[in-house]
């Protein structure tokens, strides 16, 4: 028993000593260990006053009041989260049927187009058909040989001699008539196929009254004279059964007989699509 009272006794001796030694060495380490617990005591009591009776019936409060507001604020922000999906979902709507009423008016406006171009189509190859046809009657109204064209004419010069009254007929036989002269310019156009001999011309005398006797200048097809080209001094009274004719110069003259070449001419105008002789 003495030495188990001596080796207690040892121990607390051992104990103090490294105590002191801890302390006299480091007095830091010992302040801040002593700091540490108290504020470690410090700590339990304060858990063991929160944990108290009266805390225990007020911690289950504090967190119903925090899911609360938290439930508070995710009500809201869902509530906003909806309102912008269905404001984009009414723009989106609203778009969609702007978008469908440009559609309806473009395909509309295609149709319209579509038929427009068919219609342009048919008309464009029933132009191409009368132009061809046009074409065809030109061709076929060309002059024929020996015959020369001046405007809308053909004409014929003969190289054979006739009486006024057999030249008109030649040229009827050939569905022509003794030339009319209605222009300057005409009479210019005559006066080079009139170059190897004089012609006779499609203008005659008439007795238009009886009394007292009156003669005038006519032309074959009933009309009277709108231009004239007689040659400067000759007479142009007409006399009885006179007959017209044009130079080697291109001027007119006339005589009651005798037999010279002739001109014949052949006049046409283009209406509708068709000739027709005047």
């Amino acid at each position: 028993m003495s030495s188990d009272t001596q080796a207690a006794s040892h121990l607390n001796l051992n104990v103090r000593y490294n105590r002191r030694v801890q302390a006299n060495n480091r007095e830091g380490e010992r302040s801040e260990r002593v700091e540490i617990l108290e504020n470690e005591d410090r700590f339990v009591n304060t858990g063991q006053q929160k944990t108290g009776p009266g805390s225990e019936r007020n911690l289950p409060g504090a967190k119903r009041s925090g899911f609360r507001v938290t439930a508070v604020i995710l009500g809201v922000f869902y509530f906003l989260i909806l309102v912008g999906v269905f404001t984009r979902y009414i723009l989106v709507t609203l778009e969609k049927e702007q978008l469908q009423t440009r559609y309806n008016d473009l395909n509309n406006s295609y149709s319209q187009l579509q038929e427009q171009l068919s219609v342009t189509v048919v008309n464009n190859s029933q132009l191409q058909d009368e132009v061809k046809r046009l074409k065809e009657k030109i061709e076929e109204k060309r002059c024929s040989v020996g015959w020369e064209r001046f405007g809308c004419s053909c004409y014929f010069k003969s190289t054979e001699e006739k009486t006024w009254s057999e030249s008109r007929t030649d040229c009827q036989r050939t569905g022509a008539d003794l030339v009319i002269i209605n222009s300057k310019e005409e009479q210019d156009f005559l006066t080079q196929m009139n170059k190897y001999g004089t012609s006779w011309i499609g203008l005659e005398s008439k007795k238009t009254s009886s009394w007292p006797d009156k003669w005038e200048w006519i032309w074959v097809d009933g009309s009277k004279p709108q231009y004239q080209g007689w040659t400067v001094g000759v007479s142009v009274m007409p006399v009885n059964r006179s007959t017209a004719y044009i130079n080697l110069q291109g001027t007119w003259m006339h005589t009651n007989n005798g037999s010279k070449q002739w001109i014949c001419e052949k006049q046409n105008r283009l209406v509708l699509g068709r000739w027709h002789p005047l």
